[in-house]
């Protein structure tokens, strides 16, 4: 029966665990020791090897192959088998997330006064134990203050925040750190050529590096990335993931850093015309900004490991010609934008001004680049640019805000960031758009504009649009 990467090289004994030398050296030696906890905590982010760990700890404690526990279970006596298909009578996955009522913990702890049938120890593992409701918690912690002899709980977790401190306090805590990027290449390149899979360098670091310190994660993307035509390179990762290259970022970049408006148009619509979605474009283009950001303060030694396909020496030119202030200005308004975009039925023009604002021209004339995108550049109007008062009562100096408020909230944006009203007579009105990129958006509008003028003055509006 065919079995994903992720199970197949799962970690069957401590030394395996990939990148936690420090945990498994500590669970090693207090098998070897005796010195078994009545209660584990294992913490950290997902694909780390925490129900791995947890499963091998119950191996170790009950392999029939030897007379007492090891850190090196056999695998092949009738505990390790049963244990590894989740069947064994004194061993015990909960789930939490699922399974978090008062009742199963309370079935659990009685369980867990009974003698082991079939080996040493009883082990109880409670994966996602922060999901474990209030009054399961107190019932757990009876057990966990006067444990059983011979019975062991291991709880996991990837938020260890939300369980309570007298739960905490009773448990032996092991944190799992992410993985680190070599540890994790060299693991994948050790599994791709078990697999027969043929894959660039750049494209294995790239692998890991999106996998963020997990392994679950990285073994299953090189998973999917074994069905495609090989030899599998950072294009084919890229189209898989969806993610934007990062040499395309940095040109985008290159193209806001110049203030060149068109050309920065141009890249977004080919991001987007070749299937990337706007809200997976700017979370890319906000993690950019941060490698330039760290770029800032390593080596460049160490910024090939942040960036690949020869990203790294350009990123770092940007970050240098940039500064520190822009890029966190840059990416403090993309962040604002973010919300937006997520909510938006409109998200591509929601990108494409939010970008646009990114431009120095744009950043320049705004006083306080970190306010909201949807109130950012809301243009002020001097009353030498007004021709007349309206008949409908409204000051000059309130005209443009309220038009805005009039219209639909895509076209808002657009003009609060890049327009502002130029003229305004009895029966015409004259918007300026600062971006000729956008101004066919805006002439596209001109029925909502008009709408809006005629409702704020009470008589029909003219309206046409520069740049």
């Amino acid at each position: 029966m065919y079995q994903p990467f992720h199970q197949k090289y799962r970690p069957q004994i401590l030394a395996d665990l990939v990148g936690q030398n420090a945990i498994a050296t500590a669970l090693t030696n207090a098998i070897n020791s005796g010195r078994i906890a009545s209660a584990y905590l294992f913490t950290g982010s997902r694909g780390t090897g925490k129900t791995s760990s947890a499963r091998i700890l119950a191996k170790s404690l009950n392999c029939l192959e030897t007379d007492s526990p090891t850190a090196s279970p056999c695998g092949r006596c009738s505990s390790c088998r049963d244990i590894a298909h989740s069947a064994a009578i004194d061993v015990l996955e909960l789930d939490a997330a699922s399974n978090n009522g008062v009742d199963q913990i309370r079935e659990i702890c009685m369980g867990a006064h009974l003698t082991p049938v079939q080996g040493r120890y009883k082990v109880y593992t409670i994966d996602e134990a922060h999901g474990l409701s209030g009054a399961a918690t107190q019932a757990l912690l009876k057990t966990l203050e006067e444990p059983p002899p011979n019975v062991v709980f291991i709880l996991c977790t990837t938020e260890p925040q939300k369980l309570p401190n007298t739960i905490i306090s009773r448990c032996q805590r092991y944190n799992f750190q992410r993985i680190s990027l070599d540890a994790l290449v060299a693991h994948l390149k050790t599994v791709a050529e078990v697999e027969g899979v043929v894959i660039d360098e750049v494209a294995m670091g790239l692998v890991a590096q999106l996998a963020t310190g997990g392994l679950r994660d990285a073994l299953s993307l090189l998973e999917q990335l074994s069905l495609l035509e090989q030899p599998i390179t950072a294009q084919s990762v890229w189209e898989l993931v969806g993610a934007v290259p990062e040499q395309e970022l940095v040109e985008l970049v290159r193209a806001i850093a110049s203030d060149e408006e068109w050309d920065t148009i141009n890249i977004i619509r080919t991001i987007l015309n070749s299937g990337k979605e706007p809200l997976v474009v700017l979370q890319n283009l906000i993690e950019f900004y941060t490698k330039m950001l760290i770029a800032l303060t390593t080596t460049d030694s160490q910024s090939d490991s942040l960036l690949l396909e020869g990203a790294s020496k350009e990123c770092k030119q940007l970050a240098i010609s940039l500064g520190r202030s822009t890029i966190l200005a840059s990416q403090q308004h993309l962040r604002n934008c973010e919300a937006q975009i997520k909510s938006s039925t409109q998200a591509w023009l929601w990108l494409e001004v939010a970008i646009l604002g990114l431009l120095p021209g744009a950043m320049h004339s705004v006083g306080n680049p970190q306010v909201n995108a949807t109130s950012q550049v809301i243009s002020t109007i001097g009353t030498s640019q007004i021709a007349s008062p309206t008949s409908a009562g409204v000051p000059n100096s309130n005209i443009w805000q309220t038009v805005l408020a009039k219209v639909p909230p895509a076209l808002k944006v657009l003009l609060s960031q890049h327009g502002s009203l130029a003229s305004f007579s009895e029966d015409t009105a004259t918007v300026f758009v600062k971006s000729a990129a956008l101004k066919p958006r805006v002439d596209s509008q001109i029925a909502a504009l008009e709408s809006a003028f005629s409702s704020v003055t009470s008589r029909p509006i003219k309206v046409s649009v520069s740049s």
